[in-house]
């Protein structure tokens, strides 16, 4: 088949070509996820007179733990937490938007394990604004609870219960590819797509010549 032959195949069998490009386009698009930027922060439960780095003695851990995990029930308002993706980035488990709270579980998926009096507080979304006014809100959040449940129980200013936040500025970082990256996948998927429009185009063609002749 000469250059001449394929093309007079691909004007006669045109919207086969137009149909296959335009579902590449629409692969391409569905496929195509834009960058994500995420930010976490650590809120350390703290002891009174101690620091968030202190080393916690077994009465005391216990104690925070206790109290870190009712916090995380008020801001979840007593619903089960979301533990979606809990060991990986929120954007590596398709959310493009939204936000985390939870007690870092050092055990495995089938038995729990919470030693430590800390809660992790991490967002994903579009713009790097969103995303640290969403978790600094939540570490607004999670301040005021945690001095509204001591106050309640008239629990005295010297024995109570303060936070850490680790690091203590709110940054966010971004992950996706780079314009270069999806103008490089856009063409391949375009050649490829071309590729299987001509295979398709000629296939059909042969099949209808086929037909004619009989």
């Amino acid at each position: 088949m000469t250059t001449r032959d394929l093309l007079q195949i691909l004007a006669r069998r045109w919207y086969v070509v137009m149909v296959v490009l335009i579902g590449t386009g629409l692969l391409y698009a569905t496929l195509a996820r834009p960058g994500s930027y995420y930010s976490e922060v650590q809120v350390v439960f703290v002891a009174p007179g101690d620091v968030a780095l202190a080393p916690f003695n077994d009465q005391r851990r216990v104690t925070l733990v206790s109290f870190a995990s009712a916090i995380e029930s008020e801001v979840h308002n007593g619903r089960p937490t979301n533990r979606l993706a809990e060991r990986a980035p929120l954007f590596g488990a398709g959310v493009d938007q939204g936000y985390q709270v939870l007690m870092p579980n050092r055990g495995g998926q089938w038995q729990y394990s919470f030693p430590d009096p800390v809660l992790t507080v991490r967002a994903v979304g579009p713009d790097p604004e969103w995303v640290t006014a969403t978790v600094d809100g939540l570490v607004t959040r999670i301040t005021a609870l945690v001095a509204h449940r001591q106050q309640s129980n008239g629990v005295p200013i010297v024995d109570t219960i303060h936070i850490e936040r680790v690091p203590d500025e709110t940054s966010a970082n971004y992950v996706g590819s780079s314009t270069d990256a999806r103008v490089r996948a856009l063409v391949s998927l375009i050649l490829v797509g071309f590729a299987v429009a001509v295979f398709l185009a000629v296939t059909i063609d042969r099949i209808s010549q086929k037909v004619q002749s009989k």
